[in-house]
Formats: structure tokens, C-alpha cells, sequence
């Protein structure tokens, strides 16, 4: 059982990693008919949604929306390049700056557990150090039952993303783009692929996180039954 979900684990993040990377590389190739860069999509989307004050920015760090410094962030190929991927990407992250324009409820939730998940990002360590213990310590199930309860939080905020992104995705988007001619009737169907390819990655990490939960709570379950 152990091995089998180590297996399913690693499937769950390898093969969406290279689903995402394989879609975006297809359309990065393909030039958007709309002939503009992802930085003039995103001024573009920005400024009809009435949010002049959310800038668009370069960055080395992936691509996102910082809610602290109200600002859209680009990777170069999508900041600078032309392609149907840069286009879709540019809106996606402009469907986070209108949700937190509009308060949307799940973006707040987010944000409001965000420093507590990070405390909790050191959940996982703490069980491989309760591994560790368990020879010699008589505490380690007290670590490993404070990592697992971390981990838990860690899962927990993967799942109230997930209404994020997808949001940002299907429900902003999208209707942005058609709505406002930046893609042709083919085009929605590619933008469609790319925006469903980038939302799997965060279900397939929610759905690792609790595998993880699991056979962390199975080592503990069966070392209790032994003692």
C-alpha cells in the first residue's frame, strides 16, 4: 500500500509538470491573432476593468499577481513574446488583480491564512524528523502528529486555491479575452487547453498533499497498533 501511493505520488507531480510545460511550449510557438505582447494584453485588460493603479511587471520568479504591491507579473517569454500562451497566461494573472479588485470571498480567505501556511510549510520536515526520532526518542509521535496536523494546513489552503485559480481562469479569462476580440472562436479552444493544463497542476499538488496525509497517517495508525 505504501508503495503504491509513492507511486501515485510521483506521477502527481511529474506528469502534470510536463503536461503544462508541453502545452505552453505548443503555444508559445503559436503567434496570437491578436498581434500584441502579453505585457500590452494585460495594460489593456488592467485598464478596462478600471485598475490603472495595478502595474505589469518583469520578473524571474514565474508568473503571478501580487496582491501587496497590486502588480502583474510576467516571465519574459510571456511579458515580451506575441503567442496565443503569452496572451492567456497575461489574462489569467489579470483575473486575479480584478478578483482582488471585486473582494472575491476565496482570493480574501487565501490571503488572510497565507502567513499561517507558511509556518505550516514546515510541516513535511518534521516528519522526516519524527523518522528520525523514532529509534531512540519516545516523543517522535508527538512530532509526527504536529507535522501531519501542518501538513493538513498546508492541503487545506491547496484547496481553497483551487476555486482561485480556476476563477481567474474559466470565469475571468476567458470572458475577457472573447469578449474583447483578443482571441478568434479556434483560439478559445487552444486558451481553453492551456488554462486546463496550468489548473491541473493545482488540483494533481492538493491531491499529493493528501496521499501524503494518508500514508504519513497509516505510519502512525500502524506504529501505535504495534506498540
Amino acid at each position: 500500500m505504501f508503495t503504491l501511493l509513492m507511486i501515485i505520488g510521483i506521477m502527481l507531480i511529474i506528469l502534470p509538470q510536463f503536461w503544462v510545460r508541453g502545452i505552453l511550449n505548443k503555444y508559445t510557438k503559436e503567434l496570437s491573432s491578436v498581434g500584441k505582447s502579453g505585457k500590452e494584453v494585460a495594460r489593456e485588460i488592467l485598464n478596462r476593468q478600471g485598475l490603472q493603479n495595478v502595474s505589469v511587471e518583469l520578473t524571474h520568479q514565474g508568473d503571478h499577481y501580487d496582491p501587496a504591491h497590486k502588480a502583474v507579473r510576467l516571465s519574459d517569454n510571456f511579458y515580451n513574446g506575441t503567442s496565443l500562451s503569452a496572451v492567456t497566461v497575461a489574462a489569467h494573472e489579470c483575473g486575479h488583480a480584478i478578483q482582488d479588485a471585486e473582494n472575491y470571498g476565496f482570493m480574501r480567505l487565501r490571503t488572510a491564512v497565507t502567513p499561517v501556511v507558511q509556518v505550516c510549510q514546515f510541516g513535511p520536515y518534521l516528519l522526516m524528523l519524527s523518522l528520525m526520532l523514532m529509534a531512540f526518542l519516545p516523543f517522535w509521535k508527538l512530532t509526527a502528529l504536529i507535522g501531519l496536523l501542518m501538513y493538513t494546513g498546508i492541503f487545506l489552503f491547496q484547496v481553497i486555491t483551487l476555486p482561485v485559480e480556476l476563477d481567474a481562469s474559466f470565469g475571468r479569462a476567458i470572458p475577457v479575452l472573447e469578449g474583447s476580440g483578443y482571441i478568434s472562436p479556434d483560439e478559445k479552444a487552444k486558451a481553453n487547453k492551456i488554462l486546463q493544463a496550468c489548473a491541473f497542476t493545482y488540483i494533481a499538488a492538493a491531491l499529493y498533499s493528501l496521499i501524503e496525509i494518508l500514508r504519513w497517517a497509516m505510519i502512525l495508525f500502524n506504529s501505535r497498533n504495534r506498540d
